[in-house]
């Protein structure tokens, strides 16, 4: 049976509309956002003509799919549903779901016939984001709804790439985050594995394995990346710019520079203005 949308839930055309002829992207654009918390033990099997996310925030269950099993629902689980699939969710314990139905031409690459799913809680908290800022009900925030469900569907492939997020692969992306906010300080690796409740030397394997670099390799990377880009856009002295990147001696930083970029700071900046100025693979 198809579900017929209240329309309450749909989202109204209006908050596509705005001064620059704005209205919903042709690529991805959502139709309706809700969330539910509660039991879900009274359902009936139905589907929708479009795409629809069904996010679990919390809880445990069944996603059943008719004629085709069941799914097991769990905390932080996002399922695609392509159109006409004839589905329901059953939870006799209490369940958090954001339903996101959606259209656009960039679904024209996935299965029709089969239901994708992936668990991972920074994904299920764009969902909650994205509910909230549908709550809003007015003013033109279309645009930013198109962005944002795009911005998911972009995480969600990704992510069915590499595949279910293991505990272990956390830690990484963990550990990547926070070396991107604190490259300019002292970063201790056997401090940082212990931050992440793991010995030193298991903290190397993972990191390796999941980045391709070392700890040390990566940080080193982003701090010359940074460097880069104050070399290039600002007329700091180069003392100042090895201190901002976690360098207290502007000699050695002078010699991983060059090693990275095989100019030094001085003639890397001086070539910020020459078109020619090929960025090292090792600086992207």
């Amino acid at each position: 049976m198809e579900v017929k949308l209240d329309h309450i839930s749909i989202l109204k055309e209006a908050l596509w509309s705005g001064d620059f002829g704005l209205r919903r992207s042709a690529s991805l654009s959502p139709i309706y956002i809700q969330r539910f918390r509660g039991e879900r033990t009274k359902v009936s099997f139905g589907y929708h003509r479009f795409w629809e996310f069904v996010c679990v925030i919390s809880g445990e269950g069944k996603l059943m799919l008719e004629g085709k099993g069941d799914l097991p629902l769990a905390d932080s689980r996002i399922f695609l549903l392509p159109p006409g699939t004839s589905h329901a969710e059953y939870s006799e314990h209490k369940a958090e779901v954001v339903w996101v139905g959606c259209k656009g031409s960039v679904f024209s690459g996935f299965p029709e016939d089969k239901v994708l799913y992936t668990t991972y809680p920074d994904l299920a908290g764009k969902f909650l984001e994205l509910w909230k800022l549908s709550c809003r009900g007015y003013g033109h925030i279309g645009m930013e709804l198109d962005g944002r469900c795009l911005d998911i569907l972009g995480c969600f492939q990704r992510l069915l790439k590499e595949g279910e997020i293991h505990p272990d692969q956390n830690i990484v992306e963990k550990a990547v985050n926070y070396i991107n906010e604190h490259f300019a300080d002292d970063i201790d690796i056997s401090v940082l594995a212990q931050k992440f409740n793991c010995s030193e030397g298991h903290f190397y394997r993972l990191f390796k394995k999941r980045i391709g670099l070392t700890p040390v390799s990566y940080i080193s990377k982003v701090r010359m990346q940074n460097a880069a880009q104050w070399l290039m856009r600002s007329d700091l002295k180069i003392s100042q710019i090895s201190n901002l990147v976690g360098y207290h001696d502007q000699f050695y930083f002078s010699r991983i520079f060059r090693k990275t970029a095989g100019l030094s700071p001085k003639e890397y900046r001086d070539k910020r203005n020459d078109d020619k100025l090929i960025v090292p693979d090792k600086l992207k």
